[in-house]
């Protein structure tokens, strides 16, 4: 992950009001209005992000809201584990990161609050989560269960607009982190697939699949000798296609097979103007490998 720049220890003037210069996160006490992104399942053709950013506007009328994304397959925590890791590290320092794939909605599982050094995750403790925080520092978890933060009554089937808004809301308007809810130890954890290495070569899997069909796997930069990254020395396989290692998708001819490090720092399965995913029936979770 790409850490944040530093945050101030000061307090500042802001539109939102005067943060006390010993504010938990002295990171939120910025001249610039806090940023809180949303991430969720939701889709657009539904009110329900709508009627969280009202939520939140309500509560913190100055505050900037910003959509990573509503397209994440309903119920796919993988999917949103991905893409908030992908995401997240991109945004200033202070941000507050709010995700919702959230199919136990309702059921006994947490609604939970991270902090890191550089930004603040909110949403169910179900993993999705998770990834965005599995190389950052985690000074403290805690579980949401302050009733007064609630928009109540607090429906059974959207903790979105109901527990995870406003708390987003009320965290970007200078409340103490403290007030959230009780600390917890731990939280649920997706785990990141195995990067197997051997002799001359390194195995992993898919991890993601993007609209264009780049099948993305959790092999990083760093597995790779250094001086083959250019020689076209690497070869990799998956779905029984190889497909060798080039710097762009137009290295190869129209309906080619490649392998790229792309921009997640992560090697990905391409086609140059074609779905690789669809074309080798690739899936979250099959297999890769690289040789050299």
């Amino acid at each position: 992950m790409l850490p944040g720049p530093d945050p101030p220890g000061h307090g500042h003037q802001s539109d939102q009001g005067i943060f006390p210069a010993a504010c938990l996160l002295p990171f939120l006490c910025l001249d610039d209005r806090v940023l809180i992104t949303l991430t969720t399942d939701f889709g657009t053709s539904d009110w329900f992000t709508g009627s969280m950013k009202g939520v939140i506007s309500g509560i913190a009328p100055a505050t900037r809201i910003i959509d990573i994304t509503h397209q994440v397959p309903p119920g796919d925590l993988v999917d949103g584990a991905f893409t908030l890791a992908a995401s997240s590290p991109y945004f200033p320092a202070g941000t507050i990161h709010v995700a919702v794939v959230d199919p136990g909605v309702g059921s006994a599982r947490r609604a939970i609050t991270l902090r890191t050094r550089h930004a603040i995750f909110i949403g169910p403790d179900n993993g999705v989560l998770s990834w965005a925080v599995r190389e950052q520092q985690i000074e403290e978890v805690r579980v949401l269960n302050n009733e007064d933060w609630f928009l109540e009554p607090v429906s059974h089937t959207f903790h979105g607009r109901d527990i995870f808004a406003p708390a987003a809301a009320r965290l970007a308007t200078g409340a103490s982190f403290d007030e959230a809810g009780d600390t917890i130890e731990d939280f649920v954890r997706l785990p990141w697939p195995e990067v197997v290495e051997g002799d001359n070569e390194v195995r992993g899997e898919i991890v993601h699949i993007d609209r264009f069909g780049n099948a993305i796997s959790n092999l990083p930069t760093s597995v790779f000798p250094r001086d083959l990254l250019d020689s076209g020395g690497i070869t990799t396989m998956c779905g029984g296609r190889p497909a060798p290692l080039h710097h762009s998708y137009t290295d190869v001819n129209l309906g080619k097979p490649l392998a790229i490090l792309g921009s997640s720092d992560l090697l990905e399965l391409a086609i140059n103007g074609d779905d690789f995913a669809e074309q080798n029936g690739i899936e979250v979770g099959s297999p890769v490998r690289a040789r050299w």
